[in-house]
């Protein structure tokens, strides 16, 4: 080997056949070197794959060499961050909705289990829940959504009953399992929880993560707010007389008309829940109070 030393490494002038995986092995006694070397050298060195006689390259000294060896780094894990929705799971959970038909169970709440005069509860309070004979008693940790039958609701100017409006109140967690009766504790209360509301297994329904245009030409009303409402503003809960016949899905976004005959949009609704031929709807802008009557349609958003 020709070399001239230098205070580190030293240099080599390239012979006739030579190769940088030749090289590295000859001097390093593993081939496998070879990227390091052109690495070091790849200022002269333009192809690893030709190199010429008479160019000199820098030998790195082993001890240098095998600090540039470097050591695979494990792989970073990549941090998945969760995406934000818009409109949050729970308030999916209590939007009420237009049921063809009013609902039944056979699970129903009771009194306070300190206070059997009380019947209107609060979170974090302990109830009593009873079940029909011809049910199967609930399990301990099981969770049930309380909800109420609402009115029967029609089309404003029609006669056409779009259905009965269900409202969904909170939640109750079962604790205890009697003979004939269980106890368990109220989680979270959205509206007014009473005696003898129904009881129905609790099924969470997803968030809104992303807003969506809705079928354009399709043409419905406002039918009615929850909770029976005049008007309605902003982050209130609305029905409108289209659902799932007529295209919509949850997230998706509904434009609503002025009364006054002009074709001009004076609000937006996200649609939440859907049913056949209802939908609940989230407030979202609203220039003035929505009232039922009101025309909504699909579009852009």
């Amino acid at each position: 080997k020709e070399l001239k030393k230098v205070e580190k490494g030293a240099y080599y002038v390239v012979k006739k056949g030579d190769t940088l995986w030749a090289i590295s092995q000859s001097f390093y006694g593993n081939p496998l070197y070879w990227p390091i070397l052109w690495e070091t050298n790849a200022k002269e060195v333009v192809n690893p794959h030709w190199i010429y006689p008479g160019e000199m390259l820098y030998i790195p000294h082993p001890s240098e060499m095998a600090a540039l060896v470097k050591t695979p780094k494990p792989e970073k894990k990549k941090i998945v961050k969760k995406k934000k929705p818009i409109l949050s799971r729970e308030l999916v959970l209590f939007a009420g909705y237009i049921s063809p038909h009013p609902i039944s169970s056979p699970y129903t709440l009771g009194t306070s289990v300190y206070d059997a005069d009380k019947t209107i509860f609060n979170q974090l309070e302990q109830v009593t829940l009873f079940w029909n004979s011809n049910a199967a008693p609930p399990k301990v940790g099981e969770k049930f959504m309380v909800v109420r039958n609402g009115d029967k609701v029609k089309v404003p100017g029609t006669k056409r009953v779009l259905g009965w409006e269900i409202l969904n109140l909170g939640t109750v967690e079962v604790e205890r399992v009697g003979e004939d009766r269980a106890q368990g504790v109220v989680e979270t209360v959205a509206f007014s929880v009473h005696k003898d509301d129904l009881l129905v297994p609790l099924q969470v329904p997803p968030p809104i993560y992303s807003l969506a245009a809705s079928p354009e030409g399709k043409e419905g009303v406002i039918v009615r707010l929850q909770e029976n409402k005049d008007a309605g503003g902003l982050m209130d809960f609305l029905y409108v007389s289209l659902g799932k016949k007529d295209g919509l899905k949850p997230g998706m976004v509904l434009n609503v008309y002025s009364p006054e005959g002009v074709n001009q949009v004076v609000g937006k609704l996200v649609v939440l829940r859907v049913t056949e031929s209802a939908a609940t709807c989230y407030l979202w802008t609203s220039a003035m109070p929505l009232k039922p009557g009101m025309v909504v349609k699909g579009g852009a958003l």
